[in-house]
């Protein structure tokens, strides 16, 4: 089984007018999406912390049980995005349901200022959603493909996946709601930092900007 894989270059410069899928500079951009998980968003943050390294978390507002761990992902310098109140499969055709679940969202994550659709799928309703929100839409050119990770080498091969395709500018696609991505994390992110590829935190004084 593969596990990551790149966006491909026509589906990118097709988003390109609505949703931001590569970023400027030399390091990559770290999302994660899905949380925030009581058990599994700690453990990522502890990870991120440890070698001050900076992220975007996308949270689905239904998942939010404990208001302080959103504040604990703020607290940490790591930027918030809107990822829907239901996670619900976007339809082309909803407009005003798309409105209000990504409305709903927002007033439980005010703070946010980025938006990902489930599934990465921007319909007109979402993008009309997020733009009257002054959200910036943001997809990815790196799926890490983490979630089908059932076991230990699961992730292991995965880890080596995403390491062999990144490249400088990469938006990685992560989730932070299963139990594998913190081995994935402990293989991916030492690596990512001898490559000098990994996002400084500038929360953090251990390696300031």
């Amino acid at each position: 089984m593969t596990f990551a894989r790149r966006t491909h270059w026509v589906k990118r410069a097709a988003l390109a007018p609505f949703s931001q899928t590569r970023i400027a500079g030399t390091q990559v951009l770290l999302t994660f999406d899905d949380g925030p998980h009581p058990e599994h968003t700690p453990a990522v943050l502890e990870r991120l912390s440890a070698l001050g390294a900076s992220a975007a978390f996308f949270l689905v507002g239904n998942r939010i049980t404990e208001p302080a761990l959103v504040e604990q992902i703020q607290g940490h310098g790591h930027v918030i995005g809107n990822h829907t109140f239901g996670h619900a499969v976007p339809r082309w055709r909803e407009f005003r349901a798309s409105i209000d679940d990504v409305r709903r969202c927002q007033s439980l994550v005010p703070h946010a200022t980025l938006f990902r659709p489930p599934l990465g799928k921007l319909t007109a309703g979402l993008w009309l959603a997020a733009r009257q929100l002054g959200l910036q839409c943001m997809s990815w050119s790196l799926d890490s493909g983490d979630w089908r990770c059932r076991n230990a080498t699961d992730a292991r091969r995965c880890a080596n996946e995403v390491l062999a395709l990144v490249r400088p500018g990469d938006i990685i696609l992560f989730h932070d709601d299963h139990r594998w991505i913190a081995p994935i994390l402990d293989i991916v992110l030492p690596a990512l930092a001898q490559r000098q590829l990994l996002p400084n935190n500038p929360s953090t004084t251990r390696q300031p900007r």
